[in-house]
């Protein structure tokens, strides 16, 4: 098909695939780039499948709109990308000595056990207001007008004032004569 015959909006569409194409193979490294656009769709379709479950659903949304918000969102990714170009050519040309490192830099963690700081107070504190407006977001209204509706229809028991106060008038555990 030649260039005259084409519409402007198909040209415009061949032109967004050309380029798509072209940024995909410079970001791509050599014969990764397959590999690791199946392990990310075998990553996805997982987590797909995990937010089938309501419960679950509702924890990772709140965790990623938490984690879209934190402000060390961005330092992280920037910490990886660095960390991506200079170990990449490093892996490439010494492959033992990158396994050494891993293995120094795991004994470090273990040493350090940083998964205990994960469920401090400040972390809770950010995340459980998250938590509980996804989940009741999830909820429908009618559930919860269901559940005011009926705990306004139950009619309150009339108490005596002492019983109101906590006190009875015979203690149960008083012996009987």
């Amino acid at each position: 098909m030649s260039a005259a015959l084409l519409t402007p909006s198909e040209r415009l569409t061949l032109s967004r695939e050309r380029l798509r194409l072209a940024l995909r193979d410079i970001s791509a490294p050599a014969g990764g780039g397959a590999t690791s656009a199946h392990a990310s769709a075998v990553g996805l379709a997982w987590l797909d499948s995990l937010k089938s479950i309501p419960a679950a659903a509702i924890v990772i949304e709140a965790v990623h709109s938490w984690w879209a918000q934190h402000p060390w969102r961005i330092s992280s990714l920037l910490i990886s990308e660095a960390a991506k170009t200079v170990v990449q050519p490093m892996a490439q040309r010494h492959p033992l000595g990158l396994i050494v490192g891993a293995l120094l830099l795991g004994g470090v963690l273990v040493r350090a056990r940083p998964w205990r700081l994960i469920f401090t107070s400040s972390l809770l504190a950010g995340l459980l207001p998250q938590l509980l407006s996804k989940a009741v977001a999830q909820l429908p209204t009618q559930s919860w007008m269901a559940a005011l509706t009926e705990l306004l229809r139950q009619p309150r028991q009339p108490q005596e004032p002492a019983q109101a106060a906590g006190l009875s008038p015979t203690r149960p555990d008083a012996p009987t004569r």
